[in-house]
């Protein structure tokens, strides 16, 4: 009976040895050393585009965790008189087929 009793002793674990298994193949990956972090890229002048680089974490263990970079509010601008003109032709063209779409679907019926 006190051979049991070591048995199943000897068999429980504290969960000490557990680590994620993210952490686990990172490791059999790249090895014990710390985790990479990414190249920040480099920004033009006339370059429109938001930065995102700097939208993450890189905890202990090694695992990113990345979030959004809110961009730059931009304005609205007011349409010129030439599109103002195509968006009255394009409504108009949209308001002719809808009407005669129903009028097939009332005659058909």
């Amino acid at each position: 009976m006190k051979t049991a009793i070591n048995h199943l002793e000897s068999n429980r674990s504290d969960g000490s040895e557990l680590i994620p298994a993210e952490v686990a193949a990172r490791e059999r990956r790249e090895g014990n050393e710390p985790p990479n972090k990414p190249i920040p890229q480099t920004r033009q002048e006339n370059d429109d585009n938001p930065t995102t680089t700097g939208g993450y974490t890189v905890s202990q263990e090694g695992l990113v965790n990345n979030y959004p970079v809110t961009p730059p509010m931009t304005g609205a601008r007011y349409p010129t008189p030439n599109e103002k003109f195509t968006y009255l032709i394009l409504g108009g063209l949209a308001a002719t087929f809808v009407g005669t779409l129903i009028l097939i679907a009332f005659s058909v019926s």
